[in-house]
């Protein structure tokens, strides 16, 4: 069995929610390489190939975090992603080759969170997802409540 496969099962087993990554490149063998890399840290990943994909899978729902590619078709990563702040307030990590500082501000000015320059270190890539679901979502829902016979302050 594919190790990608029995994480996956171990999850769903044990009852702990599953990550979903969305990956928005138009290459797709990027794509595949990111999957297969986060997919073996545990998390399931989806991927498009456009803007207009994207819109249309996160109207869906049900993401955690988002990878957006500067150089997409039709219109840019800048784009898209103040398209997708309107709707969803999802982590979104920025992909690129386009690295120099003026896209590295734009990307955190329209709305990302993060920035990963191509060609990048499938480590980098993933100890990134990790900080960035960490920072996003560790902090919600708890409470500290002190209880004594039943009656909590």
């Amino acid at each position: 069995m594919d190790f990608a496969i029995a994480w996956k099962l171990l999850y769903r087993e044990r009852g702990v929610r599953v990550i979903r990554i969305l990956i928005v490149d138009d290459e797709k063998p990027i794509c595949d390489l990111i999957d297969m890399n986060l997919s073996a840290a545990g998390y399931q990943c989806e991927s498009v190939q456009d803007g207009l994909e994207a819109i249309a899978r996160i109207e869906k729902g049900g993401l955690d975090l988002i990878l957006l590619d500067i150089m997409l078709p039709f219109f840019n990563g800048f784009h898209w992603c103040q398209e997708i702040r309107k709707i969803s307030e999802v982590p979104i990590i920025f992909l690129s080759s386009a690295n120099d500082n003026m896209n590295i501000v734009m990307a955190m000015n329209m709305g990302g969170d993060e920035f990963i320059e191509k060609p990048f270190d499938l480590n980098v890539v993933t100890a990134k997802v990790q900080a960035i679901l960490r920072r996003s979502y560790s902090f919600q829902g708890t409470v500290n409540v002190i209880e004594y016979h039943g009656a909590g302050l």
